[in-house]
């Protein structure tokens, strides 16, 4: 704990070490963090300026002080004045102002928990999850082949699960063999209905006792595990809920924001 406030306190004193430092200046002009920070941004930089490694930090301050040159001479050549520039300029504000004003009125939206109950409740079928197993195949050719397999099986010593694997990875001819056959977990539709129903039957580390013949061969089906049809909690989705509550309010303060300023602007077509 003591080495946690420890390091807390220094990450603190970093922050604002850089907060007033100047990292450098250009024909008077300063460098600061803010600038650093402005630099990141422009090439994705997720992590803090203080979390880079010292060769990166000196790329980063490099750049930002070519930037800065830049900056300056275009300021000297007048681009400020050119149209092209003017137009863009007024383009990007007035993309900002809209979209710091969508920002700042999505934050004001308040969800309470009584309408993230209303819309669970009323929304149920949203959250219920189907019938779900999780299952491994070994498929061939020929039924013979499938009937000697589940053999093999029959008369094998320990852990099934490990000798299905190994057999599937030996003898299946689908795409799922290098993987001892897992075709991880499926829900009704997700497979031919003659596997979904055998998968379904089975219980929990059982195979097949007889295969299964579809358009790809002859199945033998493996459960590792099933899990019966549920609806999510409410807790689990919550957070889901809160922003879906909160969008569908946010969409109506924009609309009738949008209404309100509509009727009161004088606009000609």
């Amino acid at each position: 704990m003591k080495f946690l406030l420890t390091l807390l306190v220094l990450l603190g004193l970093t922050t604002q070490i850089y907060a007033q430092k100047v990292f450098a200046t250009v024909n008077g002009e300063k460098i600061t963090i803010n600038d650093i920070n402005m630099m990141l941004t422009a090439f994705k930089e997720k992590r803090a300026f203080s979390e880079l490694p010292e060769e990166q930090r000196k790329l980063i301050i490099n750049q930002t002080i070519e930037s800065k040159i830049l900056q300056q001479n275009a300021k000297k050549e007048g681009i400020k004045n050119d149209p092209a520039y003017i137009a863009a300029f007024n383009a990007f504000e007035s993309k900002m102002l809209v979209e710091m004003w969508m920002k700042k009125a999505f934050k004001d939206v308040k969800v309470t928990q009584k309408e993230i109950e209303d819309y669970y409740n009323k929304n149920k079928s949203e959250f219920d999850k189907k019938e779900q197993v999780k299952a491994r195949h070994i498929v061939v050719e020929k039924k013979d082949e499938a009937l000697d397999l589940i053999k093999k099986l029959d008369n094998a010593k320990g852990d099934t699960q490990k000798e299905f694997i190994k057999l599937a990875k030996a003898h299946s001819i689908g795409p799922s063999a290098p993987k001892g056959g897992d075709l991880g977990w499926f829900a009704k539709g997700a497979m031919l209905e003659s596997f979904w129903k055998e998968a379904k039957s089975l219980e929990e580390n059982n195979y097949s006792k007889k295969p299964v013949q579809t358009r790809y061969g002859y199945h033998i089906v493996f459960v590792d595990a099933k899990q019966p049809a549920y609806t999510v909690k409410l807790e689990t989705i919550k957070p889901i809920i809160e922003n879906k509550v909160k969008m569908q309010k946010f969409q109506s303060v924009v609309n009738s924001k949008i209404d309100k300023l509509k009727k009161e602007a004088v606009i000609k077509r």
